[in-house]
């Protein structure tokens, strides 16, 4: 078996991994300098790594923090990724540090993908060759490159911020395009309820590194990477296992985790991801069609309840609270959260529905970004 070695560098623990869809691990340093099998370990710096992550190259990592399954860190060579201490990457996020990119100044290494201390990363978000300050946040869908994002900052939903500096503690709207410096120096200031919102995150989240890392010890491998019960924590102190309806299907690598009812007949894609480990139930009516990298999730003490016959494309995040009726249709690269849908709607691809309630029969065109309840009635 190969071994790698494990070094701290200023201030995250750094892993040399030589190889794709690979997570490695150590039951922690002694001292400075330790050395470590490659295996099913998932426990790194009393940090937890999905056994479902896709792994490559040169990848540091601190204390506490929490990766989710189907998230990808790739560093290709000469390059690395660095990721701080009390972070969460969550499911189907991609970090990238590309060779040949030039990536702003203050990264761990002359050309890198940094993300720092206190940070959430939310489901399907990509960041490539940038620097993520403290305590920041990048929400669903979004898209950070050759960027810096300063400290405190707050990039919501489907936003998409290339080639600036994000000063501190302002905020990027949903969908919003930042692409020039000017408009990243007009942005408003993030309000004191977003402030508090990335707290109670990263006070979750915090518990989960932990609670997923005892879950792996104490039930195996198969615990923290096939169908079963979320981890014990303060909110969730009796998981309950998933229940999948006759004739389910389950492509490679999707992700089932606590009270998730999937109804009878359904077929789920590769590198789903359906986490009900907030305490809250995730259900599902029969007949369902998940294609390819959905993330479905919930705030903690909310629920997601869809009923039959859902269709989707691929890299689509479905997030509570969320309540849905039947033949719901969305298509790719789409995020729905915090609404209520009603029946025989269609949802195109690359649309955003934030904080809306949807009658039934409507049709949100693609690329729409429907976040008042003003422009979902107009539709």
């Amino acid at each position: 078996m190969t071994k790698r070695t494990v070094w701290m560098i200023g201030g995250c623990l750094g892993l040399t991994l030589a190889g794709a869809a690979v997570a490695g691990g150590s039951e922690g340093l002694q001292g400075a300098l330790a050395r470590f099998l490659v295996g099913p370990k998932v426990v790194v710096n009393n940090s937890f790594i999905s056994p479902l992550t896709e792994v490559f190259g040169d990848i540091a990592i601190g204390h506490g923090s929490f990766v989710a399954g189907n998230t990808v860190l790739n560093a290709q060579p000469g390059e690395r990724i660095c990721i701080g201490s009390e972070t969460n990457l969550q499911d189907n996020i991609t970090l990238v540090a590309i060779r040949g990119a030039s990536t702003p100044a203050g990264g761990c290494a002359p050309r890198s993908t940094t993300i720092k201390d206190r940070v959430s990363i939310a489901h399907q978000a990509t960041i490539r060759n940038s620097v993520v300050g403290n305590f920041t946040f990048v929400g669903f869908l979004s898209v950070v490159e050759n960027s810096v994002l300063e400290d405190g900052a707050f990039v919501l939903h489907g936003a998409q911020v290339s080639n600036v500096r994000i000063p501190r503690d302002r905020l990027v709207p949903n969908g919003a395009r930042i692409t020039t410096q000017a408009q990243a120096n007009a942005l408003p200031l993030k309000t004191e309820a977003s402030a508090e919102f990335q707290e109670e995150v990263l006070e979750v989240n915090a518990e989960f590194a932990e609670s997923y890392a005892e879950l792996y010890r104490t039930k195996g491998f198969d615990a923290v990477n096939r169908p079963s019960a979320a981890p014990r924590t303060s909110w969730n102190p009796q998981p309950v296992p998933p229940t999948l309806g006759r004739n389910v299907q389950l492509a490679e690598f999707a992700r089932i985790v606590g009270d998730v009812r999937l109804g009878a007949n359904s077929v789920v894609g590769r590198r789903t991801s359906i986490r009900a480990d907030e305490g809250a139930p995730i259900i599902i009516g029969e007949n369902a069609e998940i294609e390819d990298r959905v993330t479905f999730h919930a705030l903690k003490g909310t629920s997601i309840q869809i009923g039959a016959r859902l269709a989707t494309d691929d890299n689509i995040v479905f997030h509570g609270p969320l309540t849905v009726g039947n033949d719901l249709t969305i298509g790719d690269d789409s995020v729905l959260f915090r609404s209520k849908v009603g029946d025989n709607v269609t949802i195109g691809s690359g649309a955003l529905v934030i904080d809306v309630t949807l009658r039934s029969g409507v049709t949100v065109p693609d690329g729409a970004r429907i976040t008042s309840q003003a422009q979902a009635d107009a539709l």
